[in-house]
């Protein structure tokens, strides 16, 4: 079948205050896989958020993915670590349901590992461009794959997770200042480095083998 144009739709659901976030690098990522892969002529529409949040009560969390799935091509579904078996069940459950509605949305899981922090932090330069070099003094990667795991902080010998080092590097206010600079941390991130992260180089592997079940790539 060939298309002269089509739009996709992508939809979300997240687990906390990750939103504005996720919404651009999901439109980011696939605007990138489309440019890349693709053969069609393919326009990637805003990020459809869903204010339900993937930790409320999961029959919320599964009416909420199906609303979405009606109006979006792909669903990504997020959730922290911890919470992996939560939602490639939930995911699980959707693919099921979509047999019934065929033209239902695809859904992937989108689980980055510890937590969504681990991509945030990837890219030093960006987040330099976003908050300033002062605060990320105390930057304590070396690397990109480094942030799949624990490390320690100058001046402390204790192993903090990706939560913890952002909480240290921009105080108790850093979720604000995220939510309000989100989509300039995305526009200056570099993908390749992102791409450095075995997580997030399972989600775009997934992303894209959903992309080719609805023959957008």
């Amino acid at each position: 079948m060939t298309y002269k144009y089509r739009p996709l739709t992508p939809g979300l659901l997240v687990e906390g205050s990750d939103g504005p976030y996720l919404a651009s690098l999901v439109k980011r990522q696939l605007d990138r896989l489309i440019r890349e892969r693709s053969s069609q002529t393919v326009e990637v529409l805003g990020c459809a958020v869903s204010p339900v949040r993937t930790n409320d009560k999961p029959e919320r969390v599964l009416r909420a993915a199906e609303e979405l799935a009606r109006d979006c091509d792909v669903v990504f579904v997020h959730g922290d670590e911890d919470a992996r078996d939560e939602r490639l069940k939930l995911v699980a459950e959707l693919g099921q349901r979509r047999g019934l509605a065929p033209r239902a949305g695809v859904s992937v899981p989108l689980v980055p590992v510890l937590m969504t922090e681990s991509w945030m932090l990837a890219d030093r330069k960006a987040l330099e461009r976003v908050i300033g070099a002062e605060p990320l003094k105390a930057y304590p990667y070396t690397a990109p794959s480094a942030l799949e795991g624990h490390v320690t902080m100058k001046g402390s010998k204790d192993k903090r997770n990706p939560k913890q080092v952002w909480k240290a590097l921009l105080g108790a206010d850093g979720r604000e200042v995220l939510s309000d600079r989100a989509e300039l941390l995305v526009r200056w991130t570099d993908l390749d480095v992102l791409e450095q992260l075995p997580s997030y180089r399972n989600w775009c592997e997934d992303t894209a083998r959903a992309l080719r079940m609805l023959n957008f790539l």
